[in-house]
């Protein structure tokens, strides 16, 4: 028993000593003066690299939407599992798993909540150790609220939606 508790300390020291933090977020922005509206997203994020391949991280974000005089905030936290399938010397391709749940509020009405779960395709360049270029661009997994007011972030169901509402970029730093 005593060996096989230090053999786990061990797995779990040596996990932690080649894991590294990362700190950084994303903004997104997108404005359509045809339909008068515009779309505006800041998140923060924080994650843990567990190895080449795998990590985990959450991001708390603020998303505002207007469209045609309705105004619409949201607030979200999201944990994500990210896999980095390919690299291509310092350009890494990635998907991050997990779920997101949003606080919405409109300027006139009640508040409401909305969640998706599902999956983010992205784009990572490493630019130096420390630094790295990330994009995010498109969701593929299912999007559900419990107010209609909450439909104005996104419509409700499943599927892959790539278009510009879903491109974001962000800076990671690397410790």
């Amino acid at each position: 028993m005593k060996k096989l508790f230090l053999t786990l300390i061990l797995a779990v020291a040596t996990v932690v000593a080649s894991a590294q933090v990362y700190v950084g977020g994303e903004v997104g922005f997108w404005r359509n003066p045809d339909a008068n509206h515009t779309n505006f997203t800041f998140q923060p994020e924080v994650g843990y690299t567990l190895s080449k391949q795998w990590a985990i991280g959450t991001s708390i974000g603020f998303k505002h939407n207007y469209t045609k005089g309705s105004k619409v905030n949201a607030i979200n936290v999201s944990p994500y599992a990210r896999y980095s399938f390919a690299k291509f010397g310092p350009v890494n391709l990635f998907v991050d798993g997990g779920f997101g749940f949003y606080s919405v509020k409109p300027k006139k009405g009640n508040s409401a909540s909305a969640w998706e779960v599902g999956l983010k395709p992205g784009l990572a360049v490493n630019l130096n150790k420390k630094l790295s270029f990330v994009a995010h661009a498109g969701f593929l997994g299912y999007r559900d609220s419990d107010d209609a007011i909450a439909d104005k972030l996104w419509e409700n169901g499943f599927g892959f939606k790539l278009s510009g509402n879903n491109l974001q970029f962000g800076l990671y730093y690397n410790f």
